[in-house]
């Protein structure tokens, strides 16, 4: 993991860096986000970002406790964002990582909400950067990472409800930077994810920027080095929902 003041510099750098790019891609489809174009994902991001300020600020435990916000006027929307940018990253900064507040995962602190800002934020980053044609990838780093807390939260906490129990193993290796992972299932839906360099029914290899980006379904699988089981890997990858 990345230490907190280095969570909240990508979040910084992706949060500037989303707006330099949707600025120019209002009215242009996002592919990775259909049916969005960017003023839809824009206004998700202010969405995004306000609530967990919210939950933040508040110390609220429970989220029935929280109030949304209304939507701005189109002309208005990044400007607020990038104040609603500002705001977030000012509470976060301010506030004890470990102090509790509710999330819909099983850790309920501020590191957690300040290690899935940093994630969402450089995703959404990605997006708008291919909205205006940019060929961009995620800080290997930061990636590697972004893998870590996709394993450990997304795939335990985040599955599509169509989806049943994984039918195989499941070994990530980044192939430019240090990240490896086993995810093993169990009877129920759950899965056991543990960092080791272990033989799975299938190995999925790639750069921590491409792996991250296939867990996302921002790219396709044809994009990734799958070894063994193809119908493992496909079944994995499209487990989780995609945001």
């Amino acid at each position: 993991m990345l230490t907190t003041t280095e969570y909240l510099a990508v979040l910084r750098r992706e949060g500037d860096a989303f707006a330099d790019s949707i600025a120019q891609a209002l009215n242009a489809p996002v592919a990775s986000c259909e049916p969005w174009v960017g003023s839809d994902l824009l206004w998700h991001m202010i969405e995004v970002h306000y609530s967990w300020k919210f939950i933040a600020q508040t110390h609220i435990m429970n989220p029935d406790d929280y109030v949304p916000r209304s939507k701005p006027a189109d002309n208005d929307l990044l400007s607020e964002y990038r104040t609603g940018l500002d705001d977030l990253i000012g509470v976060l900064s301010s506030l004890d990582p470990a102090r509790s507040c509710w999330t819909w995962a099983g850790v309920q602190d501020i590191a957690w909400v300040i290690r899935r800002m940093a994630h969402e934020t450089a995703v959404h980053a990605w997006d708008a950067h291919v909205a205006v044609g940019i060929c961009s990838e995620i800080d290997a780093a930061l990636a590697s990472d972004g893998i870590d807390e996709f394993v450990h939260v997304m795939v335990k906490s985040n599955t599509r409800d169509e989806e049943g129990p994984l039918s195989g193993s499941v070994h990530i290796h980044c192939t430019d930077v240090d990240g490896e992972w086993l995810i093993v299932p169990t009877e129920s839906s759950d899965v056991v994810v543990t960092r080791e360099h272990a033989k799975g029914d299938c190995a999925i290899r790639g750069s921590a920027s491409q792996l991250l980006l296939g867990l996302w379904r921002r790219i396709p699988m044809s994009s990734l080095e799958v070894i063994g089981s193809a119908d493992v890997a496909e079944q994995f990858l499209n487990r989780t929902a995609n945001n």
